[in-house]
């Protein structure tokens, strides 16, 4: 960014927008007080302070307060999120284990078995669907999982038509291609995911800046430096009645999401730490 250029205020939506990720939703500041990005250093507390400062950083003889915008929007931790996550993991393990010991004694007992068959009605199955939609970097990896959990699902369907119809050695042999191939691999990637969504969030810190004030923001990660465009309406419509810190909402014909412009210069009033939001 050119700390020296200053356009006119006629020239704001002609110049492009960072636009930064926070609790898997899209916010952009304008590129004019952009004064660059840095990786989170070493930060001084501040005695008193409201908890939406992280402190002090210090940055080419320059010292600025680092905002936490996670606590600023009121979300969750990075830490409150991934231990969440990783209840919610372990659980869908759980149930995993479950419908796999209830299918095999189903098998044993002829009696019915009444768990999901349908990959998308078992829980896991229901979380994934919303998971994927969303835009957490983990859901590359997550998405891994959807074929051995398929796979898992549909041969239980093959294995209960075999055994409806007597065949219980063709039904025996596809619970053992479900319990020695395709249910390992869906506890393995479940197992790996939680440490895989912790490691996928790479906070930063955009500096903003004006004539007179400093002030950084640690977000979840920046996604890209563009141009927007407005946006009738949109789902996002009520978070921006809901708060001074929002101008409006837009898109970009890159990202397949909704952003909210941020006031910088209602932010920028926080570089004094005296002041609360």
């Amino acid at each position: 960014m050119n700390e020296n250029y200053t356009p006119d205020a006629e020239e704001r939506d002609e110049l492009p927008w960072l636009i930064f990720t926070l609790n898997e939703k899209a916010y952009a500041v304008n590129s004019k007080y952009v004064n660059g990005l840095e990786m989170p250093g070493k930060i001084t507390p501040i005695p008193d302070a409201p908890d939406i400062y992280c402190g002090l950083v210090e940055r080419r003889g320059e010292v600025y307060p680092l905002l936490n915008m996670r606590k600023l929007f009121h979300f969750s931790s990075i830490d409150e999120e991934v231990a969440e996550f990783g209840k919610m993991i372990e659980q869908r393990r759980l149930d995993h284990i479950r419908w796999l010991d209830t299918f095999e004694k189903c098998l044993e007992t002829k009696e019915k078995f009444t768990l999901a068959i349908d990959p998308h009605k078992c829980a896991f199955g229901k979380w994934y669907d919303q998971f994927i939609k969303g835009n957490h970097p983990a859901a590359f990896y997550i998405k891994k999982i959807e074929e051995p959990h398929r796979l898992l699902h549909e041969t239980a369907a093959k294995a209960i038509s075999e055994m409806n119809r007597g065949e219980d050695a063709a039904a025996k042999a596809l619970f053992n291609k479900i319990k020695t191939e395709y249910y390992p691999r869906v506890i393995a990637i479940l197992s790996e995911a939680q440490e895989v969504y912790k490691n996928a969030y790479r906070e930063i810190v955009v500096v903003l800046a004006d004539e007179h004030q400093m002030l950084g923001l640690l977000v979840d990660g920046v996604l890209a430096v563009d141009k927007v465009e407005p946006v009738i309406g949109g789902e996002s419509m009520n978070i921006l009645l809901q708060s001074k810190f929002f101008e409006r909402v837009v898109r970009n014909d890159k990202l397949d999401m909704e952003i909210l412009i941020v006031d910088e210069d209602e932010l920028l009033k926080l570089s004094d730490v005296g002041n609360k939001a």
